[in-house]
């Protein structure tokens, strides 16, 4: 994967704050998300639009975790970083929030953000939080779960450069739902939720903008609730969520190759199995030749095999759109 293209010179323009050290309490500790914008997965690889990290191992293999999770609001001050004019890297105008912004939005956006950076792990978003700002993220990877009390936890996908993190808590104003926690190190851009609210009011091409996020949002919340409503293995819902990875994966001579930053783990996270049996599905789908795996790299040979081998006949070919 390869990180975002450099964005308008106007949106990389900062407030007069964005040059000296953040405070944790200016980035609100109370950042709300409902938003299912982040269902979006890891698999936007083909239009490197999310920023490969450095200590990303094999696709096979899991990776490290830290002990310690910071929170946002938490996280001690040598760890959130203002940025400096020359270091911020932001989305191009057709990613996400930021597609097709008027100049006019992109300035307003520009003087009222704020931007820093944080290190892997941290918590940018708890679930019950309230909706004081709203993150875009510019560059990196975050994990978008739901967690149980006693430590489960669904991961619903990967948000990636261009993506808005805590969209549908600023619009409505109620607490997240979700938990929001780095991958790895991210450049992240903040509004006030007050003044992204305004940027709503003074620019249509923002209100249009938001209008397609929301509505992507409710495609992949039917993918969703199709794979765990219509599977009923993980190893039909495996295939479900390669399938789904497929129509945005890259055709190739030997199928359609997707990028795959998630662990065993976590894939088994996003259907509800453990690492094991995803490891033995992953194999088991290899033996069959359905799938190659080349490190980070998986290519789904055949998705009608795949879908046929996993006796799945409702959900949508790669190239057929869902009704």
């Amino acid at each position: 994967m390869s990180g975002p293209s450099t964005g308008p010179s106007n949106l990389r323009s900062f407030s007069k704050s964005s040059s000296r050290r953040i405070q944790p309490s200016e980035l609100g500790s109370r950042v709300g998300e409902g938003s299912m914008r982040t269902l979006q997965l890891i698999h936007r690889q083909d239009k490197g639009q999310i920023q490969a990290s450095p200590f990303q191992g094999d696709f096979a293999e899991n990776r490290p975790r830290t002990s310690e999770t910071p929170n946002l609001s938490e996280f001690p001050v040598p760890g959130l970083s203002a940025l400096s004019r020359s270091q911020v890297r932001t989305p191009s105008g057709s990613e996400g929030f930021f597609k097709d912004l008027s100049a006019e939005a992109r300035r307003d956006f520009a003087a009222l953000a704020t931007h820093f950076r944080c290190p892997g792990s941290t918590v940018l978003i708890s679930e019950a939080q309230k909706p004081s700002r709203i993150l875009f993220l510019l560059e990196g990877g975050v994990n978008i779960s739901m967690n149980s009390s006693d430590g489960r936890r669904l991961l619903l996908g990967v948000a990636g450069a261009g993506d808005t993190l805590g969209l549908t808590s600023a619009i409505s104003g109620d607490s997240s739902e979700i938990r929001a926690q780095a991958m790895y190190p991210c450049s992240i851009a903040s509004l006030r939720r007050g003044d992204f609210l305004g940027i709503l009011s003074r620019h249509p091409s923002a209100n249009q903008n938001v209008a397609r996020e929301l509505c992507a949002d409710l495609a992949r919340i039917r993918g969703r609730l199709r794979i765990f409503g219509l599977a009923s293995s993980a190893m039909a819902r495996l295939a479900h969520l390669l399938l789904e990875w497929c129509g945005a994966g890259h055709p190739t001579r030997e199928g359609i190759q997707i990028k795959c930053a998630l662990t065993h783990r976590e894939i088994g996270e996003c259907i509800g199995a453990s690492r094991e049996t995803v490891t033995r599905a992953l194999a088991d789908f290899k033996a069959h030749g359905l799938v190659r795996l080349r490190g980070s790299n998986l290519v789904v040979t055949s998705p009608d095999a795949l879908a046929s081998y996993a006796r799945i006949d409702s959900l949508p070919g790669p190239h057929r759109p869902a009704a």
